[in-house]
């Protein structure tokens, strides 16, 4: 038996899809993991980011229940993923509460360990170093993870009644011209990010998603074993 359980993957607007998560952040009681696609994008804003937003946007603008930077979403170029562990899970620490930094570390190797089985050459940490900036993918930080100075995957994490949610951005390639400059217009700042397709090697987002969950699953596993 499973120690995961997958939800259906979702194609819905922004606004949906946080509230989703913020949900799942509130009442799971299990090890739940879904995947899902932003129709129509959506720009998505950190918990404490400010941003002065003009009228005649190409996008909806929705607020994260995580912190960090501006990430730009859209099903033609980057999909989205929730982790959310219920209290007690991966382990109890010392004290009985879950280490802040284990779920963030757990999906983070996860999704590693998946690009590498499937031929994606990876960064050393800190390869695109961290920048002062209002984009989430101008840099990266110490769960991010990068392919050939492009960071990929964008992770973020929030706590909430001893529950931890872990979501995510894969950007798998440039948006569309369309998007980024009135991004660039919005935040002052260049749009810099391609993405997986700067690896060279460019899964489906299926098959990162199945490997990544396989890998999640085998590492839990361990967990509880030990």
């Amino acid at each position: 038996m499973s120690i995961i359980k997958i939800l259906p993957d979702l194609r819905d607007g922004g606004g949906a899809q946080m509230a989703l998560d913020e949900g799942l952040l509130q009442t799971a009681d299990d090890v739940l993991a879904r995947r899902y696609t932003w129709a129509p994008p959506a720009l998505s804003i950190g918990k404490f980011q400010e941003l002065q937003l003009v009228p005649g946007l190409p996008f909806e603008v929705v607020r994260r229940p995580t912190g960090g930077r501006a990430v730009l979403h859209g099903e033609a170029f980057e999909w989205s993923f929730a982790v959310v562990f219920p209290p007690g899970v991966p382990t109890p620490g010392p004290r009985g509460a879950v280490d802040v930094g284990t779920p963030y570390g757990l999906v983070a190797a996860a999704f590693a360990a998946a690009l590498k089985e499937l031929g994606v050459t990876l960064d050393g940490s800190g390869e695109v170093a961290y920048r002062r900036s209002a984009l989430c993918f101008s840099g990266a930080l110490r769960y991010d993870i990068c392919s050939r100075g492009q960071k990929v995957v964008a992770i973020a994490q929030a706590r909430k009644g001893g529950r931890t949610l872990v979501h995510g951005s894969f950007l798998m390639e440039r948006p569309p011209a369309e998007l980024t400059e009135a991004v660039e217009t919005l935040v002052g700042e260049l749009w810099e990010s391609d993405g997986l397709a700067a690896s060279g090697v460019t899964p489906a987002p299926e098959t990162i998603w199945n490997t990544t969950l396989r890998k999640l699953e085998a590492t839990l596993r361990r967990v509880v074993a030990g």
